[in-house]
């Protein structure tokens, strides 16, 4: 009997596709600026988009991306744990974890405290402005980027596992990795929003693979049940 390829989770698959659309949504929705952490004005510039609703809205899509990546990291693995690419897939889905709790503080701080200072500044509190400079000259860049870092391993980790496996679109696979690994708040918009629809085919390409993999038998790609595993299912009969 064919065997199906270990896609163990519809929800993980489901999570990948929801995490790359809001990916692909977050710089359509977020306001830009120009972000000079040196420039004495960085308050003057910056208040107004990091207070307006959009800001908000963006940041609360980019938390829920963030929040589903891990799940659909999982459902990747899952799919290439049985074959050649497993210890590969399990090394990039670790690397990448790692990457995304350390991104993930920043991402908070960027939802929740800067549109605060943000109001206070508008509001006339202005001696709330170098708090801006000192948090992105501070350790939370530093953290960010060592995550951003970790991420892009770990995304080209699975993109390679992907590509080795035949039972996935290959180049779905190098999509979505490239766009995590490219993913960086300093980029201009344009470079940002063809960013984001990068993770978002890439993402929703995968996810379709994923889907159909679970569905259909499996590939040259898997690795058939071991002969022990298969004694196993076996029942013994007496002699």
């Amino acid at each position: 009997m064919p065997t199906q390829v270990p896609v163990r989770s519809r929800l993980g698959v489901v999570a990948l596709a929801t995490s790359a659309l809001l990916f692909a949504a977050f710089p359509l929705v977020r306001p830009f600026f120009q972000l000079d952490v040196f420039s004495p004005a960085l308050a003057a510039v910056a208040s107004g988009p990091l207070a307006s609703p959009p800001w908000v809205v963006a940041h609360l899509v980019l938390t829920a991306a963030f929040a589903l990546l891990p799940v659909g990291l999982l459902a990747i693995q899952a799919a290439l744990a049985d074959t050649a690419a497993g210890p590969r897939a399990r090394r990039g889905t670790a690397l990448a974890m790692a990457g995304l709790g350390l991104v993930l503080p920043a991402v908070g701080v960027e939802t929740f405290a800067m549109p605060v200072l943000g109001r206070l500044y508008l509001d006339g509190v202005t001696g709330v402005a170098p708090a801006l400079a000192w948090i992105y000259r501070g350790p939370m860049t530093l953290v960010m980027l060592g995550g951003l870092l970790l991420l892009a391993g770990g995304a080209i980790d699975l993109a390679r596992g992907v590509w080795r496996s035949a039972g996935l679109p290959r180049w779905s696979g190098v999509a979505f990795a490239s766009g995590l690994a490219l993913w960086l708040p300093v980029l201009p918009r344009p470079v940002r929003i063809v960013d984001g629809l990068l993770i978002g085919l890439g993402g929703l390409w995968l996810a379709w693979g994923l889907w159909r993999a679970g569905s259909g038998p499996a590939t040259d790609g898997a690795v058939a049940p071991s002969a022990a595993a298969a004694e196993r299912a076996v029942p013994h009969r007496a002699l």
